[in-house]
């Protein structure tokens, strides 16, 4: 009870006192959520929505693209970090604005992660805790230079302190010293005048206050030192709040249900009827009517349980049905499955609406920033691996070049020295001159061999660069490859090395832009419902099941949606779905559709 009581008595405080009004902030993060899909007219939201929706994927997609989908830096990016691009554009000077919004982009990431938005998720959310993290360290920077200021005046200083915010029954000293305030952060006054309440901060001040009025000649190095043990109950006090802000955003939410998970449930009763009742085909016409109407409706591309569950059924089913037709020499059969698996390698569409060079307004986003940061400037990313190991395989050579002729003069000098001398040149020193010189031979020899090993090294790091050169130079825009011509200048920015410079300038103007995007039928969403569809429609054909046809049906109504401009394109889960329009189609799964719904109304034999 006691601890309730603190909590609300916390809460009030924020309400009345603190820069932070929590009542209001809740309002507004409502506001966000439920204006965040339809209004024009606030633009923090409409550029929001229109960078998540919109830049955000193409982002994504063109980082998958360059260097894969594997994330190398310090710690791994997820769904949080992309959003905190948006989020870092978006400050807010007023503290109240500014942890609404920070719940909001938590909110948008456990919705795009489907994960649901609870206490323990916002206070892991990167854009949360940027918000809390800045808050936090200039409350607790502003009671240090406070604290650090009172224990002076207290001591006997004369400076003037704003908002009268003090600890009740401290001594005052008179001692005289020289000391110049610190206390400039006003805006945390009402922060201040709560955390000077604190019983354990009250009592370490006064504590304080007498040891350093024992030793009157440290009085300020003291007043520094102890305000920063000051600063440790400060730092207790402050972080309580973050547990406080993520409660209560919680509760703002309205709790959201989807019933569709009992379905399962439905089907382990329309089993149990069917054991018993051995009406196995009404029952797997209900379910497969039921599931179909998912897959159409309820069915998230973006959720990783959807996902793992139906790819598991759906290549599982598809494996099955394949031995089947085998041990029963279905060749038809065999040969749609064959061109099933053969049309994941095969694009389904070509576009023209995703190149970069078509995307001018990306190239204004901050994720376009985003895209040049993670790709060329990463330290770990692809290309600054190949460019590290270009630029060590190039100075190892220089370095041990030079080194060679160093110790070659060296040699020669010493040479001239020797020959001046008879004894070196008598015939009873053939072995002493042989040896002499096949030394020098031993480490020409070494020097010709590691340097043929590094040759062979940097040719395969610039064969990798000029890989790389050709793929941005295909799918990249005019300012995107300016971008990658810069980086290649800086990094590669010495003369022994502008021979690759060169060959890097010459890739980029010789190499002809993609003129089409090449897109494969599964990632898009009726792609996926195709292959879903014709996988269990396979497996029931392999079993004679006459419910094979409400499969087919769906998987040729879906096939055909795939021809629909624009299509539904999946980038990755967590990210957004895009819509963009095809100019070129290979409709390889409609074929198979129609094939199978045909080969269904005709009964399988054997």
């Amino acid at each position: 009870m006691k601890r309730l009581n603190i909590f609300v008595f916390l809460v009030l405080i924020l309400s009345l006192t603190f820069p932070i009004n929590l009542e209001k902030s809740k309002e507004l993060f409502l506001y966000y959520i439920n204006n965040f899909e339809t209004s024009n007219d606030d633009e923090f939201l409409s550029n929001t929505r229109n960078s998540i929706n919109t830049f955000l994927p193409i982002y994504r997609y063109y980082k998958i693209e360059l260097v894969g989908s594997v994330e190398k830096t310090d710690v791994s990016k997820k769904i949080g970090d992309y959003l905190n691009v948006i989020y870092k554009q978006n400050i807010s000077n007023d503290y109240t604005t500014q942890l609404a919004r920070a719940a909001f982009f938590s909110y948008l990431e456990a919705s795009l992660e489907r994960k649901k938005f609870e206490a323990s998720f916002i206070k892991s959310s990167p854009n949360f805790n940027s918000f809390f993290n800045s808050y936090q360290s200039k409350v607790i920077f502003a009671a240090r230079n406070y604290l650090s200021d009172l224990l002076a005046k207290h001591l006997g200083a004369k400076i003037n302190l704003d908002g009268n915010a003090d600890i009740e029954d401290a001594p005052q000293y008179s001692f005289e010293f020289e000391y110049t305030p610190k206390f400039k952060e006003h805006e945390f006054i009402d922060e201040i005048k709560i955390i000077l309440k604190d019983e354990e901060i009250k009592k370490n001040f006064v504590n304080y206050l007498e040891i350093i009025s024992k030793n009157p000649e440290r009085i300020v190095p003291n007043i520094n030192r102890y305000s920063g043990l000051l600063q440790r109950n400060v730092i207790k006090s402050v972080s309580n709040l973050k547990n406080i802000f993520s409660d209560e955003f919680e509760k703002t939410l309205p709790k959201s249900y989807n019933f569709w998970w009992l379905r399962w449930v439905a089907y382990i009763v329309l089993i149990l009827i069917a054991i018993k009742s051995k009406k196995w085909d009404l029952v797997m016409f209900i379910i497969s009517i039921v599931e179909i109407l998912y897959l159409y409706i309820g069915f998230d591309i973006l959720s990783n349980s959807d996902a793992t569950i139906y790819g598991l059924i759906s290549f599982s089913a598809l494996l099955a049905s394949l031995i089947i037709f085998i041990k029963n020499k279905k060749f038809l059969e065999i040969s749609l499955i064959a061109l099933l698996l053969i049309s994941f390698v095969i694009p389904t569409y070509y576009t023209k609406d995703f190149h970069m060079k078509n995307l001018k307004e990306f190239e204004n986003s901050p994720y376009f920033t985003e895209l040049i940061n993670d790709v060329l400037k990463d330290k770990y990313s692809k290309f600054s691996n190949i460019v590290r190991e270009l630029t060590t395989i190039a100075n190892s050579s220089i370095i041990e070049t030079e080194d060679i002729i160093k110790r070659l003069s060296i040699n020669l000098n010493n040479f001239t020295e020797k020959i001046k001398d008879p004894e070196y040149k008598s015939v009873k020193n053939f072995d002493g001159r042989v040896n002499d010189f096949k030394a020098l031979t031993t480490e020409f020899s070494n020097y010709q061999i590691e340097e043929k090993i590094r040759e062979k090294q940097f040719k395969k790091a610039e064969n990798n660069l000029e890989k790389f050169t050709k793929k941005v130079a295909k799918i990249s825009s005019d300012a995107f490859e300016n971008e990658f011509l810069k980086e290649i200048q800086n990094d590669l920015n010495f003369e022994e090395i502008s021979p690759t410079v060169k060959k890097v300038n010459e890739t980029i103007k010789n190499t002809r832009d993609l003129e089409k995007i090449p897109i494969q039928f599964y990632r898009t969403k009726f792609g996926i419902l195709t292959f879903v569809f014709l996988s269990l429609g396979f497996f029931l054909t392999s079993l004679k099941s006459k419910n094979s046809i409400i499969w087919n049906i769906a998987a040729t109504l879906s096939s055909i949606l795939m021809l629909i401009n624009p299509i539904i394109f999946f980038v990755q889960s967590g990210v957004p779905l895009i819509t963009f329009n095809y100019i070129i189609v290979i409709p390889i799964l409609l074929v198979i559709s129609i094939i199978i719904l045909i080969r269904s109304f005709k009964p399988i034999k054997g």
